[in-house]
């Protein structure tokens, strides 16, 4: 016999003081309800009503367990209450992960002004600069959403551009005096790059938009990274030409720390993703955060 069921006929039973209308205000039969409260007994091993001809009444141990049905009835309601609340509100824990770098220029900004603005998500962001590979990386690591810079390519989840990020090529005055200044994306092959691991299928091919169209160069070089920031110290330290997100860099080429290169020479941006499992129903907190991210996004110059 279900034990919730047979709690709820004890409960009516109690309340209405009779198995007539406890049978009555459940759609039952009277002989249901007898039976489900004398399977109850059975099971507690313990007699929770008195019954006579003319009327009934709660033993000492009835009343006690009385007391414990409706309690967790109360929880039970509670918890679907809530529930349903997640469906039309956003609330709960919203674990987010973002590239190292990106995060601590931009993103930790955006996560402070949504948690802000939805006082009732608690939000989680984790840094990181771990490649995504597969989309059960979602659920492995309890990530609700990813921003990256590359897709997925995964049919197991939902990628949302955001909009784009600005790359550029780059190098440090000193750098540039010992190893001279290419003219041309070909002349990449003669010097020390700088990669940036886990952004593109092969990270060691440059691919530029030129005058005469799309050229791609095979680069090398003594040290990578999947950290922008990482590169970027690099550069500055002159140990070669850097591919980065202008964002990472921004502030040095203001300064004349690092030098652009290849004016004529353009790379492609790449597309600014927020990335969720697929699923039936996406969770209001993810839906509201990817509606926040796309507009926070559109009102600040991320490049």
């Amino acid at each position: 016999m279900d034990r919730f069921r047979t709690m709820e006929s004890f409960v009516r039973v109690a309340r209405a003081g009779s198995f007539t209308v406890a049978a009555n205000q459940l759609g039952l039969s009277r002989a249901l309800v007898s039976r489900h409260i004398g399977d109850l007994e059975t099971r507690l091993g313990v007699k929770l009503i008195n019954r006579t001809t003319r009327s009934l009444s709660l033993t000492e141990e009835g009343n006690a367990y009385l007391s414990f049905c409706e309690q967790v009835q109360r929880q039970i309601e509670a918890s679907e209450h809530a529930l349903a609340r997640t469906r039309v509100a956003p609330s709960g824990t919203l674990k987010v992960a973002v590239p190292k770098s990106f995060g601590s220029v931009h993103m930790a900004d955006a996560l402070v002004d949504f948690a802000r603005e939805q006082p009732h998500v608690r939000v989680t962001l984790i840094l990181e600069d771990v490649g995504f590979r597969r989309g059960y990386d979602f659920v492995e690591r309890g990530l609700d959403v990813a921003v990256r810079i590359s897709s997925l390519h995964s049919s197991s989840v939902v990628e949302h551009r955001l909009g784009d990020v600005e790359w550029v090529v780059c190098a440090s005055p000193d750098y540039l005096a010992r190893a001279g200044r290419p003219a041309r994306p070909a002349d990449l092959a003669d010097h020390a790059c700088l990669v940036h691991v886990h952004v593109a299928a092969n990270d060691r091919i440059w691919r530029f938009e030129g005058p005469r169209g799309a050229i791609s160069v095979k680069v090398n070089g003594a040290f990578a990274s999947n950290s922008a920031l990482a590169l970027r110290k690099a550069a500055r330290a002159g140990l070669g030409i850097a591919l980065v997100p202008r964002y990472s860099v921004a502030e040095d080429l203001t300064e004349g720390a690092l030098v652009t290169l290849l004016p004529r020479h353009r790379v492609a941006a790449r597309p600014l993703l927020a990335v969720h499992p697929r699923a039936a129903t996406v969770p209001p907190k993810v839906q509201v955060f990817v509606d926040f991210l796309r507009g926070w996004v559109a009102s600040r110059a991320i490049n």
